[in-house]
């Protein structure tokens, strides 16, 4: 293929393109491209002992991509025609569907099924007519495969990005278009080149994983996507024709982060590296060169690069990601000496405080009839073992993938209840981890309204309470508004025992606050 067919073929791939329709239709096959990703990996490689195969994302995920690479695979195996897309059937399709699966999960039928749907409608379906059919579906069987393309990071496995930006952007003949007046300084063909380095795929794969650490979802058709702007900026040979310079910097791929209208490139361009102040070295004298400079740097300095995004804390939340992915993959809050978690542990001190800096640590429960104008304090949890723990470590269960980084992890509470342990866990993601974070620093100073991230703080620590009544050491009620006859005031309960009788004895203290 010449750098000429590559571009044309390229410009399809990107959204804001008017071919773009072309590649979207999946009947429409990219011979020249085709990379195993590792879930047809997996599948090819126990395809032989799995009965049911679901995979379930949303469009664009590459479920239908990767079917047709295994189709003749599964007929060899003896598989039933596949469900290609679940949300088409009828209602009493779905029902029969349904209950096929279940007879497979019973022994009842020695059917071969795969499906690809969307999650949300195949689990509505699947609890609608057997209640307990996901359950027994994620219940890690050898003969069940099943894969929500939505939690999957295509940045995570460094070799397959690899491979896929290789595979993608990689051309055998140079353009045969000699009588171009920039055929000696091609943009492509420096695009291309840069972005196939080392410094090149690392510098793409921090941006994909980027996205994923802040939350984001980035289907493998937006993948290529981005690939292909990043080389094109949506536009083909004859129509960069009108500019004077076909290598304009406008057209330089580190420019990827230039607003534009798609909403894949904006959450790119928020990330503008640009957009964070730095050193500089050499000659810059404008603004439109330190722009070009601060990006350029982004693609070269691997060292620096989720440091240089333009993403609050984001470096930190990587590097505590990266800490979790270690064995034993849980650490005791009290003993753990990590700076960002005990960030973290001062953040949570102080949202739940209400920015009061007690010692132990203070709960606030206060019912809404009381309209704000009185509220409760449980001072307590001082000697509860909590860990900071990897997001699906689970007690007395293997990891299912201890390789995986995720994008979210916990605070843990192990909980026993009739010699059964649990865990009782916040879910810390990007968003609450930059709001703990500011919480600690003081950044976050309005203190008087109750978030999303506070009342799910909260919500946690009264669901340990709620498991051990006796936690807490003491109670103390304020008043906002307050006269000369009212006063903060605090309850303690004091438990003692006769040394001879062994007679048990309560007092409830009550002290006037300060």
């Amino acid at each position: 293929m010449t750098l000429q067919d590559k571009v044309k073929q390229l410009v399809r791939y990107c959204g804001q393109h008017p071919s773009h329709g072309f590649m979207v239709d999946e009947r429409n096959l990219d011979k020249n491209f085709n990379v195993q990703l590792q879930e047809e990996k997996i599948i090819c490689q126990n395809v032989q002992r799995i009965k049911i195969i679901i995979l379930t994302g949303e469009a664009g995920d590459g479920k239908s991509r990767i079917l047709r690479n295994i189709t003749g695979l599964l007929e060899k195996e003896g598989f039933s025609e596949p469900c290609r897309d679940f949300s088409a059937l009828s209602e009493e399709k779905k029902k029969e569907l349904i209950y096929r699966i279940r007879n497979v999960l019973n022994g009842k039928s020695d059917e071969k099924l795969i499906v690809l749907a969307n999650v949300g409608v195949f689990t509505q379906n699947a609890i609608r007519y057997d209640i307990h059919l996901m359950e027994d579906l994620t219940d890690k069987r050898d003969d069940v495969y099943i894969y929500n393309f939505e939690k999957r990071n295509l940045a995570e496995n460094k070799e397959n990005f690899r491979e896929i930006m290789t595979s993608f952007l990689s051309y055998s003949d140079p353009c045969p278009n000699k009588d171009c007046f920039c055929y000696e300084e091609c943009a492509y063909k420096k695009n291309i080149k840069e972005l196939l380095l080392d410094d090149g795929i690392e510098a793409m794969r921090t941006i994909c994983n980027a996205i994923y650490l802040k939350g984001g979802h980035l289907t493998f058709r937006e993948l290529l996507s981005l690939l292909s702007y990043a080389v094109t900026f949506a536009q083909n040979c004859e129509e960069r024709q009108q500019y004077e310079r076909c290598n304009d910097d406008k057209f330089i791929y580190y420019n990827i982060f230039e607003k534009g209208s798609d909403a894949l490139l904006k959450k790119v361009s928020d990330m503008d590296p640009a957009l964070e102040r730095g050193k500089y070295e050499g000659d810059i004298h404008s603004k439109k060169e330190y722009i070009c400079f601060r990006r350029k740097k982004f693609f070269k300095n691997r060292d620096r690069q989720y440091e240089m995004l333009h993403a609050d804390y984001l470096p930190e939340f990587y590097e505590v990601l990266n800490y979790m992915n270690c064995k034993p993959y849980y650490y005791d809050v009290s003993r753990e000496k990590n700076e960002t978690l005990q960030m973290l542990k001062r953040g949570i001190n102080k949202m739940i405080s209400r920015g009061k800096d007690d010692a132990g640590l203070v709960i606030t429960d206060t019912p809404f009839i009381f309209d704000g104008k009185i509220r409760l304090e449980f001072m307590g949890l001082q000697n509860v073992a909590l860990i900071w723990n990897r997001y699906d470590l689970r007690i007395g269960q293997k990891m299912e993938n201890e390789s995986r980084m995720w994008n979210q992890f916990c605070l843990s509470y192990i909980s026993n209840v009739d010699g059964s342990k649990e865990l009782i866990s916040l879910v810390i993601d990007y968003h609450l981890f930059c709001y703990l974070m500011m919480c600690s620093q003081d950044y976050f100073v309005n203190r008087g309204v109750i978030s999303l991230e506070e009342n799910a703080v909260n919500t946690f620590y009264r669901k340990i309470l709620q498991q051990k009544n006796q936690l807490y050491q003491s109670i103390a009620i304020r008043f906002e508004e307050k006269d000369e006859e009212i006063c903060d005031f605090s309850l303690t309960v004091h438990e003692e025992e006769d040394l001879f009788t062994g007679e048990k004895t309560q007092t409830i203290c009550i002290r006037k606050e300060d």
